[in-house]
Parts: structure tokens; sequence; C-alpha cells
């Protein structure tokens, strides 16, 4: 045993859970982390559009061409808005982590006597 998995076990939060409700809370929060494919669709679309306005069936017909560009700006605009999203999910994930793996003795005490939500 790791001291990280003492750490683990120390968790006021999952002190008062079975030990089926502890292995499914454990998974629930491995899956949920962030991880490095949470932007890697919108990068593939920029790579499809990309090489569509490279084809001559973009480059020989302006209405195309103006479509490709729209679809282009509106990936942008998803790229944009994925990030903004991915910062809250992060700091949205960080803030259960630490209810359930408290990092100081303090935060411990204060979700022993009910004070952290």
């Amino acid at each position: 045993m790791t001291w990280f998995d003492i750490i683990k076990e120390d968790s006021p939060a999952l002190a008062s859970l079975s030990v089926k409700e502890k292995k499914k809370l454990k998974k629930v929060l491995s899956a949920a982390e962030p991880s490095e494919y949470f932007g890697q669709d919108f990068t593939r679309m920029g790579e499809l559009i990309d090489l569509m306005r490279k084809l001559d069936l973009v480059k020989a017909d302006k209405k195309m061409q103006k479509k490709v560009k729209n679809i282009s700006e509106q990936n942008v605009d998803v790229v944009a808005l994925a990030a903004k999203l991915r910062k809250s999910y992060e700091e949205m994930y960080r803030e259960l982590r630490e209810i359930i793996y408290p990092k100081s003795k303090g935060l411990r005490k204060k979700w022993l006597s009910g004070k952290i939500y």
C-alpha cells in the first residue's frame, strides 16, 4: 500500500460509504477526470475543413468556398467555446475531487463538522 492509497482511505467522504459505493464513486471520479481527448474532435474537424479547401471541388465553386469558410468560422467558435467549457469542467472536477479527497486536515475537520457541502 502506497501513501497515496492511505490518503484515499482516510477520506471522510469515503468513510461513510459501503465498499460497493466507494468503488463506484472512485470509478466514476476516475472516468470523469479531464483528458487530452476533450478537443480532439474539433481538431479533426479543422483538418477536414483544410482538406476540403484544397480540393478542386471547393476551389472551383464560389458558393462552396463561402460555405466552407462559414463552416470554418463556426468551427473556430466551437473550439473557443470548448476551451471555456474545458476550463469550467476542470474547475468543477477539482472541487468535487477536493470534497472526496480533502488535502488539508482543516478541510477534513470542516467536512466532518458538516460545514462543507
